[in-house]
């Protein structure tokens, strides 16, 4: 196991890579801001509700970061940058849940009463503030959202798109918060693979052979006895599998085309990567599989399989995430189908941690957005791609093609409508002994009005805000 991991939070290591990195610069560095003088807020107090969602047991952080780790001490030194600069005082709220966050906005936003000037929450919670009548204001104004390498994509910010503007944003330029809350990601036990005497599955990802045909071949070729049990190939919640299956085959869950929304699921690609899902899960590889439909991370630590299918959170997020636990794991996207473009590792998600709001109810829009912005400038040997890749490689992987193919998944992920009921024919295609076309056909209703209640809001969102 890596040394750094033994230490209180995998976040201190960048101390490490801070000093001893320095590379030259293989791409145009970004003309992010380094002072944010020049602003006088006259003294104004910003309030910020930052939840702490991401450490189960760890109520206290700092802007999302473990307390006494070196990037949480960068961002309070930013905090305090910004407070000096711009002669205001910045209190955060950092001591509850998304829920607890999101319930005391609420009631301050039907009393008409001030509460926070921004908040940080759950996005599967704050989505249904966006859609009960534009309680947050949009941010195109206010942010300049097309810089999607400090925002995020449109990808990204899916459920924060709505009609007409933007009203969430997710700090993609400090990588270490959302990288931990985004996709999901194959583990491998790479001990094992060299004990069984196979090749490493990083070179099918190098070579352009992971393939679906190649990944029934690794699930049979790590399937194996050991002293009376066996040892399987993987396992997986039943639901990540065949969800992560439907987007590599170069599907996206719905497209505007034409001006008509499309479901993914209802699509050629899609309906062929249901019925490979399904036929390597319940047919051609069923005995792979570890039998609970589990993605607990304690069966490939137990040696009771080889891969796990898990989050990135599962990954890398806190001390109890797999980093922290295993020596030599590896890292992999899903396989590629026949019409996938090589390269693009598609993952999704459900809910982003760190969406960023400015609610309808503060004190002072401008000066609100202001602080966001300059709190959200890139941190110190993080400013470029190269050196978040780098960092990653050195620091929380083991190899450069883990760094690699997870920055690939976090990039391409896309929200999955887990919350509207998107799941369920993908979910159904692994868990329900009925053909694919039964399948949909039975879910046709559910999708149209996904589509009539929800989708359409959203391309018109995005439309407006990044065009066509």
């Amino acid at each position: 196991m890596k040394h750094f991991i033994k230490i209180a939070s995998l976040l201190l290591a960048f101390m490490f890579f801070f000093c001893a990195c320095e590379q030259a610069e293989t791409e145009t560095v970004p003309e992010y801001e380094t002072t944010f003088s020049g602003t006088d807020l006259g003294g104004a107090t910003v309030s910020w509700g930052f939840s702490m969602d991401r450490y189960h047991d760890n109520i206290e952080n700092v802007f999302g970061f473990i307390p006494g780790s070196v990037f949480a001490d960068q961002a309070t030194e930013r905090k305090k940058q910004i407070e000096n600069d711009y002669n205001c005082k910045i209190v955060i709220d950092n001591n509850s849940s998304s829920y607890i966050i999101n319930d005391r906005l609420n009631a301050s936003i039907v009393s008409g009463s001030h509460l926070y000037d921004i908040t940080t929450s759950d996005s599967s919670l704050l989505r249904g503030m966006v859609r009960s009548g534009g309680f947050l204001l949009g941010l195109s104004s206010l942010l300049d959202v097309q810089n999607t390498d400090k925002w995020g994509p449109p990808n990204m910010l899916y459920s924060m798109l709505w009609k007409d503007d933007l009203y969430g944003v997710v700090p993609f330029a400090w990588p270490e918060l959302l990288y931990s809350t985004t996709g999901h990601i194959i583990a491998v036990n790479e001990t094992i693979v060299s004990q069984l005497a196979q090749p490493d599955p990083r070179e099918f990802v190098e070579n352009n052979t992971w393939t679906w045909d190649k990944f029934e071949e690794v699930l049979h070729a790590y399937t194996y006895q050991d002293a009376g049990r066996t040892v399987y190939a993987m396992n997986t919640h039943n639901a990540y599998f065949a969800m992560n299956m439907f987007l590599s085959n170069g599907v996206t869950f719905s497209s505007y085309e034409n001006g008509e929304v499309v479901c993914g699921v209802y699509t050629d690609p899609g309906r062929a990567a249901l019925e490979r899902a399904q036929s390597i899960h319940n047919d051609t590889c069923k005995d792979c599989f570890y039998p609970a439909d589990s993605s607990d991370l304690m069966y490939i630590q137990n040696g009771d399989s080889v891969m796990v299918v898990t989050s990135h959170g599962g990954l890398i997020s806190t001390t109890d995430s797999l980093m922290y636990k295993m020596d030599n794991i590896g890292i992999l996207p899903f396989p590629l189908g026949p019409n996938a473009t090589p390269g693009i590792y598609r993952s999704y998600y459900e809910q982003i941690a760190f969406t960023t709001v400015i609610p309808v109810n503060t004190a002072d829009a401008q000066s609100a957005a202001l602080v966001l912005s300059a709190m959200y400038e890139p941190l110190p040997g993080l400013e470029t791609k190269d050196d978040i890749a780098e960092y990653m490689a050195t620091q929380i992987f083991f190899d450069i093609r883990d760094a690699e193919v997870f920055i690939n998944t976090v990039t391409n992920t896309e929200y999955g409508f887990f919350w509207e009921g998107g799941r369920g024919a993908i979910e159904s295609s692994v868990n329900a002994n009925t053909s694919i076309s039964q399948i949909l056909e039975s879910m046709k209703s559910r999708y149209d009005g996904i589509v009539e209640d929800f989708l359409g809001y959203h391309y018109a969102g995005r439309d407006a805000v990044y065009g066509d």
